[in-house]
C-alpha cells in the first residue's frame, strides 16, 4: 500500500501511462455516436438497447486502446486499483432502472438516464488524473441531456431525444479524448 504521500506520485504515474484516459473516453465516445446513429437508422427501441450494451464494446476497445498506447507499466497499488475498480463498476447500479425504463418503452427516458449517469461517474477521474477535462465534459453531458429533456415533445412521435443525447455524449467524450491528448 503506497504511504499518504506517495498517492500524487501514483495517480501523476497513472495519468501519465494511460495518456489520462484517452482509450477509454474515445471508445465510449465512439459507441455512445454508434448507439445515437443506430437510434436514427433502426429506431428509438434498437436504439437504447445499442446504448445500455454499448459499455460491452466499448470497454474491450478501451482496454486495447490503453495498452496500445500506454507510455510504460502501470503503476501497482492493491489499494488505488480497488479504488478504479469501484469507481469503473458503481455505474453499473443504473442498468436495472434503465432496463425498467426501456421495458416501458420510455426510450429517451432511458438513454438520458444512462447519459447522466456516465456523467457523474467522470467527476472523480477530475482527481484520478489530475485533469479539469472529465468535470467539463461531465458538466456538458449533464446540461446538454438536462436541456433536451426539457426539450422533449412528448406529443412528438417519432421522438429524437435518445438519438440526441447518444450523439451529445458521444461528441464531448470524443472531444474530451482529443483534450486529453492535446493538453497531456
Amino acid at each position: 500500500m503506497l504511504p499518504l504521500t506517495d498517492v500524487y506520485s501514483y495517480l501523476n504515474a497513472l495519468a501519465e501511462v494511460n495518456n489520462r484516459g484517452f482509450g477509454f473516453l474515445a471508445a465510449y465516445g465512439t459507441t455512445w455516436l454508434i448507439s445515437g446513429l443506430l437510434w436514427r437508422l433502426k429506431g428509438a427501441g434498437v436504439g437504447s438497447y445499442a446504448a445500455l450494451f454499448q459499455g460491452m464494446i466499448a470497454l474491450p476497445v478501451a482496454l486495447g486502446l490503453t495498452s496500445l498506447m500506454a507510455t510504460g507499466v502501470r503503476p501497482n497499488d492493491p489499494t488505488m486499483d480497488q479504488l478504479v475498480i469501484f469507481l469503473a463498476t458503481g455505474q453499473l447500479l443504473i442498468l436495472p432502472l434503465a432496463i425498467v425504463l426501456i421495458r416501458r418503452r420510455l426510450y429517451g427516458l432511458a438513454v438520458a438516464t444512462l447519459s447522466t449517469t456516465t456523467a457523474f461517474h467522470f467527476v472523480p477521474y477530475t482527481w484520478l488524473y489530475d485533469t479539469p477535462i472529465y468535470a467539463i465534459a461531465a458538466a456538458l453531458i449533464a446540461i446538454v441531456t438536462a436541456v433536451l429533456v426539457a426539450r422533449e415533445r412528448h406529443d412528438q412521435e417519432p421522438s429524437n431525444l435518445g438519438a440526441a443525447t447518444c450523439a451529445a455524449t458521444g461528441a464531448f467524450l470524443l472531444l474530451a479524448a482529443g483534450a486529453t491528448l492535446l493538453l497531456g
